[in-house]
């Protein structure tokens, strides 16, 4: 039996995550600031823990008491456009007592599954992007990524702490909010679906790489499975899609039309940015699929949720 305790599972990366590891041979347990309305009532490999980072004394607790033996920090307050009172909240409510977990964790010879992030640790780097890029964040999230990162390369050179850093690009899928503050594909498929206009910055040839998350969730189940240890991946589709390829492929998946508002261009938009996965499939079989079939799969699951 494998015990794995996640942090941060409540948003639609993280359940998409369990879903996919949730089997006979996992227990799953999911650290949760509240207990009510998880949407994992259905799945009897999880228990629920109640809490946040900021309890590590509850967190050592569980790690001690149910012989966990894999980390998933996938734990965020910021996003892209957070400011410097959001940023300095993170220090205070996740980054340092994700400093405090690492050590304890690096003693106990536990693995850490660390979600980084693709789109913003790259900074200004254009065109595709390798783990071996250089590290240049322009906004405080990426940055708050960053300072993680690094310590846990540092516990990996001075305690031997086991880790996998992941670099997910633009993730959208199953269980994505419609009205969130950021997510393109999913406040797009919002905003059609309720006739409300689509605001474009620039003239609408930004281009991203956007991965579905079923794919992230499979390729997290081949790293345990393989038990692959102290490497960074980036998780994309190595493919680009400017802005306006992505609202004609969700009104043809929605049959309806968007209505776009063109916005002056941001000097912060990078115009071209795809990652680099060839590393990630030379460890594991990684297939990712093509956006118009991912968006497809998104909205069907949408229709499945409202029936």
């Amino acid at each position: 039996m494998r015990n794995i305790l996640i942090i941060g599972g409540r948003g639609f990366i993280g359940r998409n995550i369990i879903e996919a590891l949730a089997d006979d041979e996992t227990k799953i347990f999911v650290l949760i600031r509240d207990k009510r309305n998880t949407g994992f009532d259905d799945i009897p490999q999880i228990t629920i823990i109640q809490g946040d980072l900021s309890r590590l004394p509850v967190i050592k607790k569980v790690i001690k008491t149910f012989n966990i033996s894999i980390v998933f920090h996938l734990a965020s307050n910021l996003i892209p456009s957070s400011g410097l009172r959001a940023f300095n909240d993170e220090l205070e409510n996740v980054v340092l007592p994700t400093f405090s977990l690492l050590s304890f964790i690096a003693e106990r010879k536990i693995k850490i599954i660390f979600f980084s992030s693709g789109g913003t640790i790259y900074g200004k780097a254009g065109g595709q992007v390798s783990e071996t890029a250089r590290l240049e964040p322009t906004n405080f999230y990426g940055h708050t990524k960053l300072l993680i990162e690094n310590h846990i390369q540092f516990l990996n050179r001075t305690k031997g702490l086991r880790f996998i850093i992941l670099r997910p690009s633009n993730v959208y899928g199953k269980y994505q909010k419609l009205n969130g503050d950021q997510g393109f594909i999913a406040v797009a498929v919002g905003r059609i679906m309720s006739q409300q206009p689509i605001e474009i910055w620039g003239d609408g040839s930004v281009v991203r790489d956007y991965v579905n998350v079923a794919d992230v969730a499979l390729t997290v189940k081949r790293i345990i499975e393989k038990d692959i240890d102290n490497g960074v991946f980036n998780i994309g589709t190595g493919k680009g899609h400017d802005l306006l390829e992505v609202i004609q492929c969700i009104e043809g998946c929605l049959q309806l039309p968007a209505k776009l508002v063109f916005k002056g261009s941001r000097e912060v938009d990078v115009t071209k940015l795809t990652l680099d996965v060839r590393r990630l499939g030379a460890c594991l079989t990684y297939d990712p699929v093509e956006l118009k079939d991912g968006i497809s799969r998104f909205v069907n699951d949408l229709k499945d949720g409202l029936k």
